[in-house]
């Protein structure tokens, strides 16, 4: 196993890998992505209809002066591309490296072709970045997220033993790869990618399978795979960063729902982050979205309604419906809302037609959840696609006093939700290139999907006229004693209460409108000097924390062509940032309008008055 890059040839148009940059921001740290991209990639890479347990190891090993000669060997040729990219060795040592090691098992490995290029899942991980041919719903599709591999090693390396669920000889297969920068060595100017790896016939990149090879270096980095299918990561040289203490906290937060409705176990160290351990590391390695308990009470409950697999069937008909009562049994509704008024947990199974452009329509599935919080609790909605939860998605659903989790399952629908996800998993896009490009009308599918679980809420929620003879037996079944002493006798005149102060009219009103707002004057009657001057900032809601915090310029802009219009009247605006803008109102009932918010998202318009 040596050391190839491939050289640039005179035609060749040189092209630097800039999207490393993502992958380590003030915004989302290095491990997070790490934990978060290496993960959602064994979840979607589960082989499929197995019962088989998903398990994840996260481990460090540290190289032993027995293995230097192997590492010198391997290593003999890095150095001077190393330097030739301007990547500083410092302190480490290319023949006693340590190791990160992620690897996986309950999953199908890199299937596909080794010695070729092909559509599959080996030629996608090794010689693909930014684009995979992975069919929607199925495998890990390795497009960008690989990426974060080469990142979390000081010096841009890693490697992969795969062993392959179609291979029927279970042999690992090697490969190591390096991405630095385009560079010159001795005269000659080489690729940013390298490869540990052989060279086949072709001069394409071929793994190592010599028997012996592999054992030594299964030995020399620590991994423990043998036989199984599955894929595993050895990360030499980790960043100083990455410990199992700053993993295990990242690992809680993004992948509770899984690890706590069985799905997955991973083995970070010597802790075992399983459904029966979560609720304890969760204390010792604090996670803000199930530290008071609630939480993770909820998602035990959802998975126990699960597992029993006894839903609330919703009518075909319900996404052209505007108001659910209209299809729901009269007699259901109100069974549901007493249930709902008691706390219980409704769980809902929602039939969508995804309209393939290849194939036409598709019918599938998806199910909500929705439980009332206990006072004190903290929920945090669940958008959820095959165990991996989307959570920039929380915004669509705002009730800050109801757990609810929105749960794609059904092949149909979370093949069309991972062609709607974004490059981090984090969102749906329901522009994405990929949707518009397998399904039709996926904006609408999407926003139907989006809006289930508040259209739910809102048709149980409603407990209007609702008597539940259960509801308050634990306050008014209670013994009353008799009081001693004599009985107080209220005086039968008393004075009559005092007039409240007058009011002051409010010099503007705020009136929500369908996709925007309008700012409106009080008239004369508020008796305020004019020029008015009111500041304006504006934010969707989302379900949990400061939603002007979290304000992304990608959900809307004062300042894109296009995006937002405001229409003034008796007034000026002037824009200040992306969604904060100045009104100046010159007479006293002036009006502004604002419009081309998307309509299925609440917002939130804060304002203040300018005194100059």
């Amino acid at each position: 196993m040596r050391l190839h890059f491939q050289k640039i040839r005179p035609g060749d148009v040189e092209q630097e890998l800039t999207q490393k940059d993502q992958f380590d921001t003030d915004k989302v740290p290095l491990i997070a992505t790490l934990v978060r991209e290496a993960l959602q990639n064994v979840m979607d890479a589960k082989v499929p209809d197995s019962d088989q347990e998903l398990r994840v190891r996260i481990a460090f090993h540290h190289s032993t002066p027995a293995d230097r000669d192997f590492w010198q060997e391997i290593f003999k040729d890095f150095e001077g591309h190393l330097k030739a990219s301007n990547v500083p060795i410092g302190e480490y040592k290319l023949d006693r490296p340590n190791f990160l090691l992620i690897e996986d098992f309950g999953t199908t490995g890199l299937n596909g072709a080794i010695s070729k290029r092909d559509d599959h899942e080996f030629s996608d991980f090794w010689r693909r970045v930014g684009r995979s041919h992975k069919s929607s719903g199925k495998g890990g599709s390795w497009g960008l997220g690989k990426l974060v591999f080469p990142v979390a090693s000081a010096l841009r390396c890693f490697f992969g033993l795969t062993v392959r669920s179609e291979d029927s000889s279970r042999e690992p297969q090697l490969m190591g790869q390096t991405i630095l920068n385009t560079h010159v060595l001795d005269d000659v100017r080489y690729v940013p990618h390298g490869f540990f790896c052989d060279l086949g016939e072709d001069g394409i990149q071929v793994p190592i399978g010599d028997a012996a090879t592999v054992e030594r270096f299964r030995c020399a980095t620590g991994l423990t795979r043998t036989n199984q299918p599955g894929l595993s990561i050895a990360i030499p040289f980790p960043r100083k960063e990455i410990t199992i203490s700053a993993l295990i906290p990242f690992i809680i937060e993004h992948y509770f729902f899984p690890i706590l409705t069985g799905k997955l176990v991973i083995d970070v160290g010597d802790e075992i982050l399983s459904a029966e351990t979560l609720e304890f590391l969760s204390q010792k390695y604090p996670a803000p979205a199930l530290k008071d308990g609630h939480m993770i009470a909820f998602i035990k409950a959802l998975g126990i309604a699960k597992a029993e697999n006894v839903p609330i069937k919703v009518p075909v008909g319900w996404d052209g419906s505007s108001s659910l009562e209209a299809i729901f049994d009269d007699t259901l509704i109100q069974e549901l809302r007493r249930r709902y008024l008691r706390g219980d947990l409704l769980h809902f199974r929602l039939p969508i037609i995804c309209n393939s452009i290849a194939d036409g329509k598709y019918p599938g599935s998806f199910d909500v959840y929705l439980q009332p919080a206990p006072a004190g609790a903290t929920p945090v909605p669940l958008f959820i696609r095959n165990a991996i939860t989307v959570p920039n998605e929380a915004g669509y659903f705002t009730n800050p006093q109801v757990f609810a989790a929105v749960v794609a399952s059904d092949f149909v629908v979370s093949s069309f939700l991972r062609d709607a996800e974004n490059p981090a998993h984090t969102s749906w896009n329901g522009r994405a290139e990929k949707l518009m490009s397998r399904w039709r009308s996926p904006s609408t599918t999407l926003s139907k999907i989006r809006h289930s679980a508040k259209k739910l809420d809102q048709l149980v929620g409603n407990s209007e006229n609702i008597v539940d003879t259960d509801a308050l037996i634990d306050i008014i079944n209670i013994p009353k004693y008799a009081a001693a002493g004599t009985k107080k006798v209220s005086n039968p005149i008393s004075a009559p209460p005092p007039k409240p102060p007058q009011s002051t009219p409010r010099p503007y009103k705020i009136i929500q409108n369908i996709g925007g707002f309008t700012i409106k004057g009080a008239g004369d009657s508020a008796g305020v000097e004019l020029p008015m001057r009111i500041n304006v900032r504006m934010a969707y809601a989302i379900g949990r924390g400061d939603a002007f915090k979290r304000y992304d310029r990608n959900d809307f802009s004062l300042n894109k062509m296009n995006d937002l219009q405001i229409k003034a009247e008796g007034a000026t605006t002037q824009s200040i940032s992306d969604n904060v803008f100045l009104i100046e109102g010159d007479v006293p009932d002036f009006s502004v309008t604002v419009s081309g918010f998307d309509p299925n998202r609440d917002i939130i318009v804060q304002s203040k008055r300018v005194r100059t």
